[in-house]
């Protein structure tokens, strides 16, 4: 379910179209012709720095079919639109299939050139026959499809539902930012070709969905462990400028880590740390951080340190009963781990080391309560490790 973290900007977005009618509310600014073009240059621009493939060739397809309508290139493309949309919304889906690389690349150039085919097609096609609506129909598509007769474009509405799904499931796979953000553009081509709604404010808000999975990517990046999923030690920093008022920091650390990262081999120590990140995820009270290594920290909010033990306890035997099981117990670069107590083979026994302390008359600052916690820490590891240590 980490896809939902990246969907509350996009869906707030998504409901500009809808808010855009109501009379209290001014969204003019969506009806300015030069503002998409503004966004998905900003956007096709930003996706160089970040070598964001898919969110460049997604700017440069929408900018290239806006830039084509404002020229007249395409004759009649207003009563074509939901034709154009419905093609947009599977080569968005499309792009959500590969993965992010640089756009001068081989495969960039492939999708290029896939791009400019379609284009060239669709313009011969009306050229030399008319309207794309005429051309495309639903006398040969299953029975089922006949339900969507009422609307005006029905083949459009069915290829921006298709292109939907396809990018919803692709993003439960793969969740990111991007995936977000191009999911979001195939929802609003969908609800383009239902309502009707006019080019200009679509293409607008299209450019700003694009910029702001830019945006989430950059975040992710710099606040977010790549490896484990959690916040990082950045992430940690800022956070403790602004703690609260009541807290516990609880230091975590995986005993004897350095051993099977030597013995197994790094595979099994990347295997370790997301399987630990994700028990404390689930099983620890607060907002988890990476600090480094084989290091977690815990920030626990509250007054209640004997409930955040009794937590902290019952996700430290979760950790050392997590079943880990070795194909082969000779170290190797194929090796494969898997979670399963039917497998044979010798197991890894996992185990982490815990310090706790708590914010107080004595320890007011950040800085002091993370020392006490790391000094608890080392207590736990000297006294036998797999064990929590609290300061008092």
């Amino acid at each position: 379910m980490q896809w939902l973290r990246f969907s509350w900007i996009p869906g707030l977005l998504l409901g500009l179209p809808l808010v855009q009618y109501l009379p209290w509310l001014d969204l003019a600014f969506l009806h300015n012709a030069q503002l998409p073009f503004l966004l998905l240059v900003g956007a096709l621009l930003l996706s160089f720095f970040y070598h964001s493939s898919r969110v460049g060739l997604a700017a440069l397809l929408l900018m290239a079919f806006y830039g084509a309508t404002r020229l007249d290139w395409l004759l009649g493309w207003e009563q074509d639109l939901p034709i154009y949309l419905g093609l947009i919304a599977l080569n968005l889906m499309l792009f959500s299939c590969s993965r992010d690389r640089s756009i001068w690349g081989y495969l960039g150039g492939v999708w290029l050139l896939a791009l400019l085919g379609q284009g060239m097609g669709l313009f011969w096609v009306q050229q030399n026959f008319g309207p794309l609506l005429q051309q495309f129909s639903l006398p040969h598509l299953p029975a089922w499809s006949l339900a969507f007769e009422s609307f005006s474009s029905p083949l459009p509405l069915l290829a921006c539902m298709a292109a939907s799904m396809g990018a919803f499931a692709l993003l439960i796979l793969y969740p990111g930012p991007t995936a977000m953000g191009l999911l979001s553009c195939n929802l609003l081509m969908f609800y383009g070709v239902w309502s009707g709604m006019p080019l200009i404010p679509l293409m607008s808000v299209a450019g700003l969905l694009l910029l702001t999975s830019l945006l989430g990517s950059s975040y992710e990046l710099a606040f977010r462990d790549e490896l484990t999923g959690v916040k990082s030690r950045r992430a940690f920093r800022y956070q403790m400028l602004t703690p609260g008022w009541h807290y516990c920091i609880a230091m975590i650390d995986i005993d004897h880590f350095k051993k099977l990262n030597d013995r197994f081999g790094h595979q099994l120590g990347d295997q370790v740390l997301r399987m630990v990140a994700t028990q404390i995820a689930r099983y620890a009270p607060g907002q988890l951080f990476r600090y480094g290594g084989e290091e977690f920290v815990l920030l626990i909010p509250g007054r209640n340190r004997e409930a955040a033990e009794k937590q902290l306890e019952f996700m430290r035997e979760k950790i050392a009963s997590y079943p880990m099981h070795l194909r082969s117990g000779k170290r190797s670069s194929g090796n494969k781990f898997w979670r399963s107590e039917n497998r044979t083979g010798q197991q890894v026994k996992v185990t982490v080391s815990i310090g706790l302390a708590q914010k107080s008359r004595r320890l007011r600052r950040a800085e002091e309560i993370l020392k006490a916690a790391d000094q608890a820490l080392y207590k736990a590891k000297r006294s036998g490790r797999n064990r929590m240590s609290i300061h008092h």
